[in-house]
């Protein structure tokens, strides 16, 4: 039982942006799990009871942040208070913190399931009624930066002596709130989340506290693996905090941002959002896996980094009829702020090869990893030679300049790209592949696609020839601009890959479906990635782009 580590200690607080002044009457704009930041157009945003949920909105309560010395014990903080009902039904909610934007707040356990409505109350002024679902379990991981289900997102997973699970090691790993590095095949882990569902019993009072809920049907994936889970429950210290101990998988992939994910299907599915874990074998430094032969290894990732990066990209143009050619030539230096050095890794990686993520609409914001931009003169005159010919271009850092607005300069093959130095870090030339996209045969055109949530989606092409992955997207969208995306990474030679199921349950049945099938330009990363080096920069990379076949007008269904 757990009565030394917090998850909610460790977490950055993204609050929406204060007003400079208070709101006559409070206004709700969205309630959503604190740990997904789901909205409620899209499927897994139902709250469920005993869980600890987001509202946000205007005049909610106090202009400053009031956070509450016992959490979860009272119904009202600094004059806010909130109340859901639903069937009839009104329940108060124990609140945690309030301030004008965004407050937080535990929905108890007695609360019914179903559609209900939500209002927020401050100094005796009540807000519209907003609606809000309730749902028996549905389950969010808790993330290091607070943003959910964004796709760098960092799962809060600890070592049974609570430190943390990250990409690096730290000197004082030992005990809560430290940083103990990648997790291996077969160590036993704890997965803090919140959502699993209601206790028996009075939540303020600590009901359910330490007990298991074995009778939730609940399975773990790490990587597309499925984990054994031997306790899944209310944490031994924490109101509204789940804990999912587990065992990492043998054959997990390896990387600094393997991709996991909880499922839980009664009578529906419901998926939690994707986070992040480090998994490295033999070590507790994960390997960026973007970078043949894992060539960087995350506890390089510390302090202030010059750092190149130069990239050739053949995208889709603006109506989609066509592509357009570009360079950029970045160097500057970043700082990564002490805290977030541990997990730098994983912010930087993208997932290994033969995974999936799903990413929503929603961003709180920005995770703290790279602060103190500053350029750095890298030249201005760069070449990129490759099948087609040279090309020698003038840009600043940040530029992106053109190559060739009918996309006919970028063709798959070997290119060359070098620059002649500037004050700030020297000449460079390094060699980088723009692999060739793979023959689409399954779906051929929108009219044969067909995505049923119940089934796995399994798309085949023919590799001729082509080398690394390839990248397959599904997108759609919800109500209020709001969308899901589930993005896979999966091997060229194998000529075949299937979305799981249960990942199909992350997509809106909206209207704006969108279907992507291309080398790399998203979420799981670039095309391919070259190693370089110039005096002046402590690491360079040089990337490839590549859009490839998209097409919508799909259903997805049930």
């Amino acid at each position: 039982m757990n009565r030394c580590f917090n998850p909610l200690s460790t977490v950055y607080l993204f609050l929406c942006a204060a007003s400079p002044l208070l709101s006559a009457t409070p206004a709700i704009s969205s309630v959503m799990n604190s740990a997904t930041n789901i909205v409620q157009s899209l499927p897994n945003s139902a709250i469920a009871p005993g869980s600890i949920f987001v509202v946000k909105g205007t005049g909610l309560g106090p202009l400053s942040l009031s956070v509450s010395q016992t959490p979860f014990q009272s119904t009202t903080l600094n004059g806010t208070s909130v109340a859901v009902t639903v069937g009839g039904t009104t329940v108060s909610c124990l609140m945690y913190y309030t301030s004008d934007g965004q407050i937080a707040a535990l929905l108890a356990s007695n609360t019914p399931t179903g559609s209900g409505t939500i209002k927020v109350t401050y100094n005796g002024q009540s807000s519209a009624a907003a609606p809000i679902g309730v749902a028996a379990n549905n389950l969010g991981i808790f993330t290091v930066d607070s943003s959910g289900s964004t796709g760098d997102s960092v799962a809060i997973v600890t070592y049974p002596d609570y430190s943390l699970v990250s990409s690096v090691k730290a000197p004082n790993c030992g005990g809560p709130n430290t940083t103990c590095g990648a997790a291996n095949p077969g160590d036993t882990l704890i997965l803090w989340a919140t959502g699993l569902g209601r206790i028996t019993g009075d939540d303020a009072s600590g009901a359910g506290l330490g007990q298991n809920m074995p009778n939730v049907p609940l399975k773990l994936w790490i990587g597309g693996v499925q984990a054994n889970v031997s306790y899944q429950g209310r944490s031994g210290c924490c109101i509204g905090e789940d804990q999912i101990v587990f065992t990492v998988p043998d054959d997990a992939p390896t990387g600094c941002a393997v991709p996991m994910v909880v499922e839980i299907t009664t009578n529906i599915t419901e998926v939690s959002n994707s986070a992040m874990m480090p998994i490295a074998r033999g070590s507790r430094s994960c390997a960026l896996s973007d970078i043949a032969a894992g060539s960087i290894d995350a506890s390089l990732l510390s302090g202030t980094v010059p750092f190149g990066e130069v990239e050739v990209d053949h995208l889709l143009n603006d109506s989609g009829s066509g592509f357009n050619d570009t360079a950029s030539f970045n160097f500057l230096t970043f700082t990564i702020p002490a805290a977030v050095q541990p997990f730098a890794g994983t912010y930087l990686d993208h997932i290994p090869v033969g995974t999936c993520i799903t990413q929503n609409s929603v961003r709180p914001g920005d995770p703290p990893a790279f602060t103190n931009l500053v350029p750095l003169d890298g030249g201005s005159r760069f070449t990129v030679t490759g099948p087609k010919g040279s090309q020698t271009v003038t840009a600043a850092t940040g530029d992106n300049v053109s190559l060739s607005t009918a996309g006919t300069f970028l063709v798959p093959g070997d290119y060359t790209i070098s620059g002649g130095g500037g004050k700030d870090v020297g000449a460079f030339s390094v060699n980088v592949n723009l692999p060739a996209l793979p023959t689409l045969t399954s779906p051929a055109n929108p009219g044969s696609l067909s995505v049923n949530r119940t089934k796995g989606l399994t798309i085949t092409w023919n590799p001729t020839g082509a080398s690394s992955h390839v990248e397959i997207q599904l997108r759609s969208a919800a109500a209020g601009n709001s969308f899901a995306m589930i993005s896979c990474k999966a091997p060229v030679s194998a000529g075949t890959f299937t979305i799981p199921s249960y990942l199909l349950f992350a997509l809106p049945n909206g209207n704006g479906t969108n279907f992507n099938f291309q080398t790399g330009d998203g979420p799981a990363g670039p095309a391919s990635i070259s190693l370089f080096s110039a005096s002046g920069l402590a690491s360079g990379i040089a990337q490839t782009f590549a859009d490839g076949i998209s097409f919508g007008g799909f259903n997805i269904a049930n």
